[in-house]
């Protein structure tokens, strides 16, 4: 390769780098920079401008008459994430803390790669002190290679054998399951599953990180389409992953914002308002939605049904014995 096209390439390189990363090209100026001619520069910018054309759909060089500099400027896709997109997106994925540190880097190294290298220096601005201080899950598991292979077998619908060790358990436990869906609730990402050798109503929950091994057995189980798990439906009714029997529960609130009965329960239908408040229906799985009235003291009465209200009277006169003063 002759000196030339070298010096060629060189400029090329160095000018397109550096509208990259937002400046502005003056050609006289380049002109100096570079000890060449300015017909070269525009040269050299018309090679940018086709590579541009031909390689990259959301960017163009343009030229601003006023100012006479070239600049790199970016085509609003809306079939292509942006660099709002991308700032939304991480702060949900560090706030959720649900990968380990190393697999959350490289997540977030991967999406700030899809904006300029201008935008790129703001986000990394905008997030650094969050990656900065970001603390993994007590339980140090990567669980994005575990997510791919669960979700391959939920879709060939194979029985798998699982290998999985509760928190308090002294040994690991194996489970023959039908994989039926993944969702993500509370920090955790957790597979939903019916025993392979016998038949109940609803799916078992296993925490991912929790499973040790999965291994695909030869056998595959059918599900007709329209029968299929639907794992929208199923997070509808579930609070804090845990199920219990399905419930249709009425309860009355008298918290600030109705919102926060409807946010925190999506199959809650508003019955009447009252003075001080609101009641509520909605179709949930016992044992979460126990904990999250309860969480809600004082602003909630369970109303239907009786044995459920019954049982929220025996938890609070057992939590009155807890707290009698100490004689």
């Amino acid at each position: 390769m002759s000196r030339e096209k070298e010096s060629q390439i060189h400029r090329i390189l160095s000018m397109y780098d550096r509208l990259e990363k937002g400046e502005k090209l003056v050609k006289k100026e380049e002109s100096q920079r570079f000890q060449t001619s300015e017909k070269s520069i525009q040269r050299d910018i018309d090679h940018i401008r086709r590579f541009l054309e031909l390689e990259k759909n959301n960017a163009y060089l343009d030229y601003n008459r006023k100012e006479k500099v070239y600049q790199l400027s970016i085509c609003e896709d809306e079939s292509r994430l942006n660099s709002q997109h991308i700032l939304a997106i991480l702060k949900v994925l560090m706030d959720s803390r649900a990968f380990k540190k190393d697999e959350m880097d490289s997540i977030v190294s991967k999406l700030l790669m899809l904006v300029n290298k201008k935008d790129q220096e703001i986000l990394k601005k905008m997030t650094g002190n969050e990656r900065l201080l970001y603390t993994d899950l007590s339980h140090g598991q990567a669980v994005i290679e575990k997510i791919w292979t669960l979700s391959e077998h939920i879709q060939n619908q194979h029985i798998m054998t699982i290998t999985y060790q509760r928190e308090l358990a002294d040994a690991e436990k194996e489970h023959l399951v039908k994989p039926v869906g993944i969702i993500f609730s509370e920090y955790y990402f957790y597979l939903l599953a019916y025993p392979a050798n016998k038949e109940i109503d609803y799916p078992i929950i296993y925490r991912i990180d929790r499973i040790k091994s999965i291994k695909a057995e030869q056998v595959s189980f059918k599900i007709p389409y329209s029968e299929r798990f639907q794992e929208g439906e199923f997070r509808k009714r579930v609070q804090f992953m845990y199920t219990g029997d399905l419930l249709k529960v009425k309860f009355k609130f008298t918290g600030a914002s109705k919102q926060a009965v409807l946010d925190r329960l999506p199959t809650a239908k508003e019955v009447m308002a009252i003075d001080d408040g609101w009641i509520f229906e909605a179709e949930v799985f016992g044992k979460g939605i126990k904990m999250w009235l309860m969480s809600q003291g004082e602003h909630v009465e369970v109303l239907e049904p009786k044995a459920f209200r019954e049982e929220f009277l025996k938890t609070f006169e057992h939590l009155y014995e807890i707290y009698q003063p100490v004689k």
